[in-house]
Protein backbone atom coordinates (compact mmCIF):
# COMPACT_ATOMS: atom_id res chain seq x y z
CA UNK A 1 0.00 0.00 0.00
CA UNK A 2 2.79 2.39 0.88
CA UNK A 3 4.56 1.54 -2.37
CA UNK A 4 1.39 2.33 -4.34
CA UNK A 5 0.95 5.66 -2.57
CA UNK A 6 4.59 6.54 -3.23
CA UNK A 7 4.15 5.70 -6.92
CA UNK A 8 1.02 7.84 -7.18
CA UNK A 9 2.82 10.68 -5.43
CA UNK A 10 5.71 10.44 -7.87
CA UNK A 11 3.34 10.50 -10.85
CA UNK A 12 1.61 13.56 -9.37
CA UNK A 13 4.90 15.41 -8.88
CA UNK A 14 6.07 14.59 -12.40
CA UNK A 15 2.79 15.81 -13.83
CA UNK A 16 3.02 19.06 -11.87
CA UNK A 17 6.68 19.72 -12.71
CA UNK A 18 7.39 23.14 -14.18
CA UNK A 19 8.26 23.19 -17.88
CA UNK A 20 11.94 23.46 -18.77
CA UNK A 21 13.45 24.94 -21.91
CA UNK A 22 16.87 24.43 -23.41
CA UNK A 23 19.05 26.89 -21.50
CA UNK A 24 20.46 28.68 -24.55
CA UNK A 25 17.04 28.97 -26.23
CA UNK A 26 15.44 30.34 -23.05
CA UNK A 27 18.22 32.85 -22.46
CA UNK A 28 18.26 34.15 -26.03
CA UNK A 29 14.48 34.22 -26.17
CA UNK A 30 14.25 36.45 -23.10
CA UNK A 31 17.00 38.71 -24.46
CA UNK A 32 15.15 39.10 -27.75
CA UNK A 33 11.85 39.97 -26.04
CA UNK A 34 13.70 42.52 -23.90
CA UNK A 35 15.25 44.07 -27.03
CA UNK A 36 11.83 44.34 -28.67
CA UNK A 37 10.33 45.95 -25.58
CA UNK A 38 13.12 48.54 -25.49
CA UNK A 39 12.99 49.12 -29.23
CA UNK A 40 16.69 48.29 -29.52
CA UNK A 41 16.79 47.71 -33.27
CA UNK A 42 20.50 46.83 -33.53
CA UNK A 43 19.92 44.04 -31.00
CA UNK A 44 16.65 43.09 -32.71
CA UNK A 45 18.29 42.82 -36.13
CA UNK A 46 21.07 40.73 -34.61
CA UNK A 47 18.53 38.36 -33.06
CA UNK A 48 16.32 37.84 -36.14
CA UNK A 49 16.56 34.54 -38.00
CA UNK A 50 17.55 34.73 -41.69
CA UNK A 51 14.11 33.35 -42.71
CA UNK A 52 12.36 36.24 -40.93
CA UNK A 53 14.86 38.83 -42.13
CA UNK A 54 14.12 37.79 -45.72
CA UNK A 55 10.47 38.86 -45.31
CA UNK A 56 9.89 42.48 -46.42
CA UNK A 57 7.29 42.92 -43.66
CA UNK A 58 9.42 41.67 -40.77
CA UNK A 59 10.11 45.16 -39.37
CA UNK A 60 6.43 46.12 -39.42
CA UNK A 61 5.46 42.87 -37.69
CA UNK A 62 7.99 43.36 -34.92
CA UNK A 63 7.04 47.02 -34.56
CA UNK A 64 3.40 46.00 -34.13
CA UNK A 65 4.39 43.74 -31.23
CA UNK A 66 6.65 46.44 -29.75
CA UNK A 67 3.80 48.96 -29.66
CA UNK A 68 1.60 46.60 -27.67
CA UNK A 69 4.28 45.82 -25.07
CA UNK A 70 4.22 47.99 -21.93
CA UNK A 71 7.28 50.19 -21.53
CA UNK A 72 7.78 49.43 -17.84
CA UNK A 73 9.98 46.46 -16.85
CA UNK A 74 8.08 43.26 -16.11
CA UNK A 75 7.49 42.34 -12.48
CA UNK A 76 7.86 38.65 -13.25
CA UNK A 77 8.49 36.31 -16.18
CA UNK A 78 7.28 32.72 -16.11
CA UNK A 79 7.92 30.04 -18.68
CA UNK A 80 4.56 28.43 -19.47
CA UNK A 81 5.53 25.91 -22.14
CA UNK A 82 8.56 24.75 -24.08
CA UNK A 83 8.79 22.41 -27.04
CA UNK A 84 11.71 21.32 -29.20
CA UNK A 85 10.57 20.43 -32.71
CA UNK A 86 12.50 18.52 -35.35
CA UNK A 87 15.43 17.56 -33.16
CA UNK A 88 16.03 14.35 -35.11
CA UNK A 89 18.71 15.80 -37.35
CA UNK A 90 16.47 17.08 -40.14
CA UNK A 91 18.33 20.09 -41.60
CA UNK A 92 16.45 23.37 -41.41
CA UNK A 93 13.52 21.81 -39.52
CA UNK A 94 14.62 22.22 -35.89
CA UNK A 95 13.08 24.96 -33.80
CA UNK A 96 12.25 25.84 -30.20
CA UNK A 97 8.73 26.98 -29.33
CA UNK A 98 8.53 28.95 -26.08
CA UNK A 99 5.59 30.54 -24.28
CA UNK A 100 6.00 33.06 -21.45
CA UNK A 101 3.66 34.83 -19.06
CA UNK A 102 4.81 38.42 -18.47
CA UNK A 103 3.43 40.24 -15.44
CA UNK A 104 3.58 44.03 -15.66
CA UNK A 105 2.35 46.64 -13.19
CA UNK A 106 -1.16 46.78 -14.64
CA UNK A 107 -1.20 44.13 -17.33
CA UNK A 108 -0.43 40.49 -17.99
CA UNK A 109 0.49 39.10 -21.37
CA UNK A 110 1.27 35.77 -22.99
CA UNK A 111 4.21 35.96 -25.40
CA UNK A 112 4.81 33.15 -27.88
CA UNK A 113 8.25 32.93 -29.44
CA UNK A 114 9.63 30.57 -32.07
CA UNK A 115 13.41 30.30 -32.31
CA UNK A 116 15.63 28.45 -34.77
CA UNK A 117 19.23 27.35 -34.11
CA UNK A 118 21.74 28.98 -36.44
CA UNK A 119 25.05 27.66 -35.09
CA UNK A 120 27.42 27.47 -32.13
CA UNK A 121 29.89 29.71 -30.35
CA UNK A 122 32.86 29.05 -28.11
CA UNK A 123 32.65 31.33 -25.10
CA UNK A 124 35.41 32.02 -22.59
CA UNK A 125 33.73 33.36 -19.43
CA UNK A 126 34.93 36.65 -18.00
CA UNK A 127 37.34 36.66 -15.07
CA UNK A 128 38.71 39.35 -12.80
CA UNK A 129 41.61 39.81 -15.22
CA UNK A 130 40.03 39.20 -18.64
CA UNK A 131 36.73 40.15 -20.29
CA UNK A 132 34.32 37.66 -21.78
CA UNK A 133 35.37 36.37 -25.18
CA UNK A 134 33.41 34.49 -27.81
CA UNK A 135 34.24 33.02 -31.18
CA UNK A 136 32.58 33.72 -34.50
CA UNK A 137 29.46 31.75 -35.37
CA UNK A 138 30.27 28.10 -36.09
CA UNK A 139 27.96 26.12 -38.40
CA UNK A 140 28.53 22.79 -36.65
CA UNK A 141 29.05 21.78 -33.06
CA UNK A 142 32.77 21.73 -32.17
CA UNK A 143 34.42 19.22 -29.90
CA UNK A 144 33.49 19.54 -26.24
CA UNK A 145 36.44 21.10 -24.33
CA UNK A 146 38.13 19.18 -21.57
CA UNK A 147 36.77 20.32 -18.24
CA UNK A 148 39.20 22.14 -16.02
CA UNK A 149 41.86 22.42 -18.71
CA UNK A 150 43.76 25.62 -19.43
CA UNK A 151 42.01 27.95 -21.84
CA UNK A 152 38.76 26.08 -21.43
CA UNK A 153 35.60 27.43 -23.03
CA UNK A 154 31.87 26.83 -22.95
CA UNK A 155 29.80 25.77 -25.94
CA UNK A 156 26.77 27.97 -26.52
CA UNK A 157 24.10 27.20 -29.07
CA UNK A 158 22.93 30.32 -30.89
CA UNK A 159 19.21 30.77 -31.53
CA UNK A 160 17.45 33.52 -33.48
CA UNK A 161 13.81 34.56 -33.58
CA UNK A 162 11.56 33.25 -36.34
CA UNK A 163 8.15 34.40 -35.02
CA UNK A 164 6.76 36.34 -32.06
CA UNK A 165 3.25 37.14 -30.87
CA UNK A 166 1.79 39.10 -27.95
CA UNK A 167 -1.60 38.32 -26.41
CA UNK A 168 -2.84 40.44 -23.52
CA UNK A 169 -4.59 38.57 -20.72
CA UNK A 170 -7.75 40.56 -20.08
CA UNK A 171 -10.11 39.82 -17.21
CA UNK A 172 -12.91 39.08 -19.68
CA UNK A 173 -10.81 36.57 -21.63
CA UNK A 174 -9.61 34.87 -18.45
CA UNK A 175 -13.14 34.69 -17.06
CA UNK A 176 -14.34 33.09 -20.31
CA UNK A 177 -11.90 30.20 -19.72
CA UNK A 178 -13.24 29.51 -16.22
CA UNK A 179 -14.84 26.09 -15.90
CA UNK A 180 -18.13 27.44 -14.56
CA UNK A 181 -18.32 30.39 -16.97
CA UNK A 182 -21.83 30.95 -18.37
CA UNK A 183 -22.74 30.07 -21.92
CA UNK A 184 -22.13 26.31 -21.87
CA UNK A 185 -24.60 24.44 -24.06
CA UNK A 186 -26.69 21.42 -23.14
CA UNK A 187 -24.51 19.35 -25.47
CA UNK A 188 -21.42 20.32 -23.49
CA UNK A 189 -23.03 19.37 -20.19
CA UNK A 190 -24.18 16.07 -21.72
CA UNK A 191 -20.60 15.38 -22.85
CA UNK A 192 -19.33 16.15 -19.33
CA UNK A 193 -21.94 13.81 -17.87
CA UNK A 194 -20.89 11.00 -20.21
CA UNK A 195 -17.23 11.59 -19.38
CA UNK A 196 -17.91 11.46 -15.64
CA UNK A 197 -20.11 8.37 -16.05
CA UNK A 198 -17.35 6.40 -17.79
CA UNK A 199 -15.23 5.68 -14.65
CA UNK A 200 -18.45 5.07 -12.67
CA UNK A 201 -19.41 2.38 -15.19
CA UNK A 202 -15.92 0.88 -14.96
CA UNK A 203 -16.01 0.70 -11.16
CA UNK A 204 -19.55 -0.70 -11.18
CA UNK A 205 -18.43 -3.43 -13.58
CA UNK A 206 -15.48 -4.25 -11.31
CA UNK A 207 -17.90 -4.77 -8.41
CA UNK A 208 -20.05 -7.05 -10.59
CA UNK A 209 -16.97 -9.03 -11.65
CA UNK A 210 -15.85 -9.50 -8.04
CA UNK A 211 -19.30 -10.63 -6.96
CA UNK A 212 -19.88 -12.97 -9.91
CA UNK A 213 -19.72 -16.65 -8.82
CA UNK A 214 -17.56 -19.14 -10.70
CA UNK A 215 -16.06 -16.52 -13.03
CA UNK A 216 -12.74 -17.75 -14.41
CA UNK A 217 -9.90 -15.26 -14.90
CA UNK A 218 -11.40 -12.86 -12.36
CA UNK A 219 -8.17 -10.83 -11.90
CA UNK A 220 -7.83 -10.37 -15.66
CA UNK A 221 -11.37 -9.04 -15.98
CA UNK A 222 -10.90 -6.67 -13.03
CA UNK A 223 -7.85 -5.15 -14.69
CA UNK A 224 -9.54 -5.07 -18.10
CA UNK A 225 -12.42 -3.03 -16.67
CA UNK A 226 -10.12 -0.01 -16.30
CA UNK A 227 -8.89 -0.05 -19.90
CA UNK A 228 -10.35 2.19 -22.58
CA UNK A 229 -9.58 2.54 -26.28
CA UNK A 230 -9.72 5.83 -28.16
CA UNK A 231 -10.09 9.33 -26.71
CA UNK A 232 -12.94 11.71 -27.43
CA UNK A 233 -12.07 15.22 -26.25
CA UNK A 234 -13.83 18.57 -26.03
CA UNK A 235 -12.58 22.14 -25.71
CA UNK A 236 -14.80 23.15 -22.81
CA UNK A 237 -14.80 26.84 -23.82
CA UNK A 238 -15.66 26.55 -27.51
CA UNK A 239 -17.37 23.16 -27.54
CA UNK A 240 -15.09 21.92 -30.34
CA UNK A 241 -14.59 18.15 -30.20
CA UNK A 242 -12.09 15.72 -31.65
CA UNK A 243 -11.28 12.02 -31.57
CA UNK A 244 -7.99 10.15 -31.23
CA UNK A 245 -8.63 6.53 -32.22
CA UNK A 246 -5.18 5.12 -31.42
CA UNK A 247 -4.84 5.73 -27.70
CA UNK A 248 -5.12 3.54 -24.61
CA UNK A 249 -6.26 5.17 -21.38
CA UNK A 250 -7.13 4.06 -17.88
CA UNK A 251 -10.22 5.10 -15.89
CA UNK A 252 -11.71 6.76 -19.00
CA UNK A 253 -12.09 10.36 -17.77
CA UNK A 254 -9.81 13.34 -18.21
CA UNK A 255 -10.04 16.96 -17.10
CA UNK A 256 -7.07 19.28 -17.58
CA UNK A 257 -6.14 22.90 -18.16
CA UNK A 258 -2.96 24.25 -19.72
CA UNK A 259 -0.58 26.53 -17.79
CA UNK A 260 -1.60 29.71 -19.61
CA UNK A 261 -4.42 31.85 -18.15
CA UNK A 262 -5.92 31.73 -21.65
CA UNK A 263 -5.75 27.93 -21.92
CA UNK A 264 -9.18 26.27 -22.07
CA UNK A 265 -10.29 23.37 -19.94
CA UNK A 266 -10.17 20.09 -21.89
CA UNK A 267 -12.66 17.33 -21.07
CA UNK A 268 -12.03 13.84 -22.45
CA UNK A 269 -13.50 10.37 -22.22
CA UNK A 270 -12.54 6.99 -23.59
CA UNK A 271 -14.59 4.07 -24.81
CA UNK A 272 -14.64 1.58 -21.88
CA UNK A 273 -13.99 -1.48 -24.03
CA UNK A 274 -12.67 -3.49 -21.08
CA UNK A 275 -15.77 -2.86 -18.97
CA UNK A 276 -18.03 -3.52 -21.97
CA UNK A 277 -16.24 -6.82 -22.66
CA UNK A 278 -16.51 -7.77 -18.99
CA UNK A 279 -20.24 -6.94 -19.00
CA UNK A 280 -20.70 -9.12 -22.09
CA UNK A 281 -18.77 -11.93 -20.38
CA UNK A 282 -21.01 -11.67 -17.31
CA UNK A 283 -24.13 -11.67 -19.48
CA UNK A 284 -23.03 -14.81 -21.32
CA UNK A 285 -22.25 -16.57 -18.04
CA UNK A 286 -25.68 -15.62 -16.71
CA UNK A 287 -27.33 -17.13 -19.77
CA UNK A 288 -25.46 -20.42 -19.32
CA UNK A 289 -26.43 -20.82 -15.65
Amino acid sequence: MRGLLALLGLVFLVGCAAPKAELDADRMGRLFIDAVQRGDWPAIDQGIAPQLMASPTHAARIEAVRKTLPTDPPWSIRLLASRQVGGNGAPGQERAELQYLYQFAERRAVIDLTLVPVGWKKVIPATAQTPRKESALLPTKPEQPASGGPGGYELVRVYKALAMSYTEVTKADEAAQAFWAPGRTSGQWLFLGLAAATPVFMLWTVVRVLRAPLLSGRLFWVLACFAGMGTLWMDWTSGITGFQPYSLRLMGFGLEKGPSPLSPWMVSLTLPIGALAASLRLALQRLRT
